[in-house]
């Protein structure tokens, strides 16, 4: 892409944030989702694109605002994903792991996936060569241990704390491995994975959109990814075949779920989360703390940015 658009989609991201930070707190999880995604939607329609949104989760919510099939005010052909607010609930709650998210990509090199769930192991990039998602969680923590040169009970995998994880979560605690369980926000989880800092290794059952933005995120920074979609019965089969999707028992690596290395990715937090700090109000506005990444220069910015309410309200 002759331009770089992270500066523009992280404005979207960090205004996302900011109107969720405001009702933080006040246990409205489709209000602080609705708002969060009406002011993303106002802000990425001043963009100079013809961006098509894919892979909305909420797409078919009619209880949700719905995002419009493109936004821009014209321009090139591009690929959008847009998560205004991952963790919804626990941004509505005041828990931690709140984030909005968007993603950019040349026309044509995003994959549309079918809203269904799905497993996902993700690891650093040197972790990559020895994950094999039809391997046993254990298989998979002791090949990551040897390669991190850890001891296994040294090796922390980062695990979504939902009851479909049960059996998930003794299997890995039996191999001695550490465990983090995070109540929402799968995207951060999967980040923490990759730079490796609050984790070695995220595991587990979420949805397939999230795995594109995932993958993404992996485009610009490196990292490892294996997804594969569950289906429940012959209904889930046939929304994945409109997707183009007919193999049901692939194994998804980055590759097939973004295909281009012209991509941006930007997040900015709205909780204190695995991957980013959350909003901070002050006296004369607030600060946010955001990630821009680049796939095609391998470039990313830690920014930190400081709102004065006063001289440009952003409400």
């Amino acid at each position: 892409m002759n331009i770089n658009y992270g500066m523009e989609i992280v404005r979207a991201t960090e205004i996302a944030a900011l109107t969720a930070a405001r009702i933080q707190g006040l246990g409205n999880h489709d209000d602080i989702l609705n708002q969060a995604r009406m002011a993303i939607t106002k802000t990425l329609n001043r963009l100079i694109i013809n961006g098509s949104v894919i892979n909305d989760r909420f797409a078919d919510r009619d209880e949700i605002f719905k995002l419009p099939g493109v936004l821009g005010e014209g321009g090139p052909d591009m690929d959008l994903m847009v998560v205004a607010l991952e963790a919804q609930h626990a941004a509505a709650d005041g828990r931690n792991n709140a984030t909005s998210y968007t993603v950019i990509a040349e026309d044509g090199s995003i994959q549309s996936v079918p809203n269904l769930r799905m497993y996902k192991i993700v690891v650093g990039a040197e972790v990559g060569e020895v994950i094999d998602i039809n391997q046993s969680p254990t298989i998979n923590v002791k090949r990551a241990a040897r390669v991190l040169k850890k001891y296994t009970d040294n090796v922390t995998v980062c695990i979504l704390n939902r009851k479909r994880h049960q059996e998930l979560i003794e299997e890995v605690r039996n191999c001695g491995a550490r465990i983090k369980l995070i109540e929402e926000g799968e995207i951060s989880g999967c980040l923490a994975a990759i730079n490796g800092e609050k984790a070695d290794i995220y595991m587990g059952f979420g949805y397939a959109p999230e795995g594109t933005v995932v993958a993404a995120a992996i485009r610009c920074l490196g990292g490892y990814m294996e997804g594969k979609i569950s289906y429940d019965n012959e209904s889930d089969q046939q929304k994945a075949q409109k997707h183009g999707i007919h193999d049901f028992d692939k194994v998804f690596r980055v590759e097939d779920l973004i295909d281009s290395h012209k991509i941006s990715f930007a997040a900015t937090g709205v909780t204190d989360g695995e991957f980013l700090e959350g909003v901070r109000f002050t006296s004369t506005g607030a600060v946010t703390h955001s990630f821009i990444a680049r796939s095609e220069t391998r470039t990313y910015r830690n920014l930190t940015t400081n709102h004065f309410f006063d001289y440009n309200p952003v409400f």
